[in-house]
């Protein structure tokens, strides 16, 4: 069992946040037992389980099933309509599109964080996504007449994977084939690259209408975490 602090997590926060990994019943036990001194270090735990072996702990509770999509990149075809972003601050529709994005997250569905923070924290990824001098981040956004109504954030390495952070449709433009056509664009793009070979998404499998849309699309599940917030 491994626990250690995450800095970011706490300083972001403002709480003294942890992350626990648990491979078996005795290793969730052995944790739970802990509880007196872990208050001592911790505010709040996030504990990862893999192995779906459960947890359970005054004041823990599922938040997540993180689905980890997976796919390869093939040759496919490329819409007009979606464009790359290029300025290094997001737009307000970024910002709206973002904030959809979340709507199964964590750390929206947990009430217990800071008023504010799920949307702090969805603004800091959108930012983060934007294009930086020297990285591969990407935004691909469809627009209508001039309005984004969609868009997808990725970015990839020299290992040959590609990873999709936030994908999302505004409210009004939903299962209308938007979605679809930024995905195509964006699998085009990063296999006329060259190296990348996969392409990966996370979601939550509480999300049926996102898991059937990566489905559709082409990927296989790859991995399943059961993730707890426990508050100490």
């Amino acid at each position: 069992m491994n626990i250690r602090k995450l800095e970011w997590d706490s300083d972001f926060f403002g709480l003294r946040i942890g992350r626990a990994d648990i491979q078996t019943k005795e290793e969730a036990e052995e944790l739970a037992s802990k509880v007196n001194l872990l208050k001592k270090e911790y505010d709040l735990l996030y504990v990862f389980d893999e192995n779906h072996v459960g947890f359970k702990a005054e004041n823990s509770h599922l938040v997540d099933e993180k689905v980890l999509y997976s796919k390869s990149c093939k040759p496919k075809q490329a819409f007009e309509e979606v464009s790359i972003y290029e300025r290094n601050t997001p737009s307000n529709s970024l910002y709206h599109l973002a904030h959809i994005s979340g709507g199964y997250s964590r750390f929206k569905l947990d009430n217990r964080f800071p008023k504010g923070s799920f949307e702090r924290l969805y603004n800091r990824w959108i930012e983060n996504a934007c294009p930086q001098n020297g990285s591969n981040k990407y935004i691909f956004e469809y627009s209508i007449e001039g309005i984004v109504k969609g868009m997808i954030t990725v970015d990839y390495n020299d290992s040959g994977l590609a990873h999709i952070g936030l994908a999302s449709v505004d409210n009004d433009c939903q299962h209308s084939g938007i979605g679809t056509k930024i995905m195509s664009t964006v699998e085009n793009y990063l296999y006329q690259l060259g190296y990348i070979h996969t392409l990966e998404v996370p979601t939550q499998k509480a999300n049926t209408d996102a898991c059937r849309w990566y489905e559709k699309n082409g990927f296989k599940i790859k991995s399943i975490v059961d993730i707890y917030h426990w508050w100490l």
